[in-house]
């Protein structure tokens, strides 16, 4: 199946990190308000079509897969540290290591942090009776993502862009169509008072070169469950997933709180049992409303590490 690669500009803070079960969400909120009810219901029952979104990363990035450890040589010691800290790596270096992986062979300019430009803003809590905020105790804060205004970091990448993977039977225009509109409509929290906008920059690229060689293992790409029947000898990391239904939810008079649930984090890696497909769409996640669904699937490119013995 078609692996899509979109790269976005970010033309606005981000109020939520951009993580593939929210951007899923938002996207069916797209397809509903544009198409109706039934032709969401309808891609939905469409394992093939229903997007399987990946994170956002930094533009020309993967995330590095989490495999067994391997003693770095002598003159990489020192920079163990820095290495750590540096979670996704080039594209051209997976292409053209991911048939022997090895992480020691790799150098620091492979390898990059994500670089999110982080502003705490002041809010105030309005007072319940109408009469202003509060004087007392009515002051919070909240995180947003400014990479947006952040310049090119050193020449090398421009922090504004962010590419995310989507895998469908879809064409590529109508994968453009729905980003550019959820663009346009605003991402995440306060999208209502301009957070979370983007312009999709260039064409929607295929980029099934990820999956076209074959290899023992899997990386994901996605934020997913583990199905311990076709995902053998998994290593991850967790991490929680507290979702919202969208406004139209609260608006109905019904809470905008899903279940949480623990997902595993893109680079999570595992050995294949078949053919896929790799995690699931979880149902019952929302305590009254059990037609929301999330989309708990992977984007899995295969891969192989190098022979030898891992410390």
């Amino acid at each position: 199946m078609p692996i899509f690669r979109i790269t976005v500009r970010l033309a606005a803070p981000l109020g939520t990190p951009l993580v593939g079960p929210t951007l899923f969400g938002q996207i069916c909120w797209v397809l509903r308000e544009r198409d109706g009810e039934a032709a969401l219901r309808a891609w939905l029952d469409e394992p093939a079509r229903a997007f399987v979104v990946s994170d956002g990363f930094p533009h020309g990035f993967l995330p590095r897969p989490l495999v067994h450890p391997r003693a770095l040589p002598p003159d990489e010691i020192s920079n163990a540290k820095e290495r750590k800290k540096r979670g996704f790596v080039r594209r051209e270096t997976w292409l053209s290591n991911r048939q022997a992986w090895d992480e020691t062979a790799l150098t620091l300019d492979d390898l990059t942090a994500d670089k999110p430009q982080p502003k705490r803003l002041a809010h105030n809590q309005v007072h319940r009776s109408g009469r202003g905020t509060l004087e007392e105790g009515g002051l919070y804060f909240l995180e947003e993502d400014w990479r947006f205004s952040a310049g090119p970091d050193d020449g090398a990448s421009d922090p504004a862009l962010m590419d995310i993977y989507v895998e469908t039977a879809d064409p590529a225009d109508r994968v453009a169509d729905i980003f550019t509109e959820l663009g346009e409509r605003g991402y995440g929290r306060d999208a209502s008072t301009g957070r979370g906008r983007w312009t999709v920059e260039g064409q929607v690229e295929d980029d099934s070169a990820l999956s076209r060689d074959a290899g023992p293992r899997r990386m994901s790409l996605s934020r997913g469950l583990i199905d311990p029947e076709t995902m053998v000898a998994p290593l991850w990391r967790l991490e929680p997933h507290f979702g919202r239904a969208g406004p139209q939810i609260a608006l109905a008079g019904v809470s905008p709180f899903k279940r949480p649930v623990l997902l595993t984090r893109p680079g999570m890696t595992f050995t294949p049992v078949g053919q896929g497909p790799w995690g699931r769409m979880l149902d019952g996640i929302h305590p009254d409303r059990p037609e929301i669904r999330l989309n708990a699937r992977h984007i899995a490119i295969p891969f192989a590490e190098a022979k030898g013995t891992p410390t």
